[in-house]
């Protein structure tokens, strides 16, 4: 283990946070009176200031592994380089959303909520102490709530919301009993004496934490059976909102997943990878199923996302057997990132021309919005793993990592998943290339789709023609406190 306790105020360990956190608070009055072309100016901020958290971030990829704030806060490479992406995905959420609201009411307040989970999943990706796990789970799960009802007035938005919080609350509320557990056996809420104080525990007491510890994580990921909120959500929510949901808060859960595993829980002392080979099995299935059947496209990303979650979790579960564990996580989280956003951005030009997103709504589009149809054709084709796209090699490297840790079993299950899903992504590109539309007004325009549309297709297109940019970063990546 390297590093040592560190100072209790390190207020450059925070820099980043603390630059969207005071950009967000500035922002809260501003919102409140910004009418007219003022209403950009929040979200002009917001950009800027996530520009300003990355490049402070960018620097701690190589720092000297260390805890700051007297051991409850994470400085290495493992913090940058998550934080990094949950930062990425903030940023083209940023750029869709206001094309989305531009000269709308929530075009000045939707900034806020953004920065604020924004943080929340930071902390998330760096907290070294079990109270500030709970406090960021808070952090990056109730912004999101108000970014799902940004429309107010939307019914539908209204009961998936209570629906969003109540499972939420639910699932803090069990994890939080399941801290409380380790904490007893302990005595320490730092995870990394956790660990040590762990070696002489009683096992069942161990595996009971660890599973209500689970249940919280997997609230955020959408793994099964924590799941059942998502497809309400994210078809209730605008297209973008939704998108970031099902970006960011998951990135942010899987990056403190692994802290808590490879810190907290010590090698041997719980079968917690069989446990989550199992999940992963349970929820890439599961996610694959039902979406065949969805005729929302937003519903059919909701169980596209839960699929591709167990894809990911799959990976997890060897984390520490298999050396190529963490970083093929890294890599197909990026990845992950840049083809549902993209969808999601697609989804958000047609939902606001049509005011639909059922899967007749993009018939056509490939005459209509040729570009927009490039788009999503690419972002669908590398969720579905096809060469040479970022899906295609990122889901290469989580198989031969589940084959590497002893799951060999579940890699051939993944490839069966993996082959399912692939009808229901083609359908979606047979509607858009091979249908007459039915409509035939275009896409709705704006800046922010076209560069977040641009961002994505470019990054998929990079990371499959050349996978060693982004699996060598998360190489780099890898590094923890010990």
């Amino acid at each position: 283990m390297t590093g040592s306790m560190g100072s209790c105020m390190d207020l450059g360990a925070v820099g980043p946070e603390m630059v969207l956190a005071g950009t967000a608070l500035a922002l809260v009055p501003v919102a409140g009176w910004a009418r007219g072309n003022w209403r950009r100016l929040p979200a002009a901020l917001a950009l800027l200031a996530l520009i300003v958290a990355m490049s402070l971030t960018a620097p701690m990829l190589d720092a000297t592994p260390r805890e700051a704030f007297c051991g409850t806060y994470a400085v290495d490479p493992f913090r940058a380089f998550y934080q990094l992406v949950i930062q990425a995905g903030a940023l083209i959420s940023l750029l869709s959303l206001a094309s989305h609201f531009r000269a709308a009411e929530q075009e000045a307040q939707f900034p806020v909520a953004l920065l604020m989970a924004t943080v929340g999943g930071m902390g998330l990706a760096a907290a070294t102490d079990l109270g500030l796990v709970v406090l960021f789970l808070q952090m990056v799960s109730f912004p999101s709530y108000l970014l799902v009802l940004l429309v107010r007035g939307d019914r539908l938005a209204q009961e998936a919301t209570l629906k969003y919080f109540l499972y939420g609350a639910a699932a803090l509320a069990v994890m939080a009993y399941g801290l409380t557990f380790l904490f007893g056996l302990t005595g320490s809420l730092n995870l990394r004496a956790i660990g040590v104080g762990l070696a002489g525990a009683d096992r069942a007491w161990v595996a009971l934490a660890f599973g209500l510890v689970v249940v919280g994580y997997g609230f955020e990921m959408t793994l099964v059976p924590f799941h059942v909120w998502a497809p309400d959500v994210f078809q209730a929510g605008t297209a973008p909102a939704s998108g970031f949901v099902s970006v960011v808060p998951k990135i942010a859960a899987f990056a403190g997943l692994l802290r808590f595993l490879l810190e907290a829980m010590p090698s041997g002392l719980a079968a917690w990878p069989t446990m989550l080979a199992l999940l992963a099995a349970a929820t890439m299935t599961f996610g694959n199923l039902v979406a065949l059947r969805q005729s929302s496209l937003k519903r059919l990303l909701a169980y596209s996302s839960i699929a591709q979650a167990g894809y990911v979790l799959m990976a997890v579960a060897v984390a520490e057997r298999a050396a190529d564990a963490l970083p093929a996580i890294g890599y197909y989280l990026v990845a992950y990132l840049l083809m549902n956003l993209a969808a999601f951005t697609v989804l958000a030009q047609v939902e606001r021309m049509l005011g639909s997103d059922g899967l007749t709504a993009v018939r056509g589009l490939g005459r209509r919005a040729p570009w927009s149809a490039a788009a999503l054709t690419l972002g669908l084709l590398s969720l579905a793993g096809i060469p040479p796209l970022a899906g295609f090699a990122g889901k290469v490297l989580l198989l031969l990592a589940a084959i590497d840790g002893g799951f060999a079993w579940l890699a051939v299950f993944a490839a069966a998943n993996m082959a399912v899903a692939l009808y229901y992504y083609v359908a979606i590109i047979a509607e858009m290339y091979f249908r007459e539309p039915e409509r035939t007004e275009a896409v709705a325009p704006g800046a922010g789709y076209i560069w977040s549309l641009g961002l994505c297709s470019l990054g998929t297109l990079t990371l499959g023609i050349a996978p060693g940019l982004a699996r060598g970063l998360a190489q780099v990546g890898s590094a923890l406190l010990r």
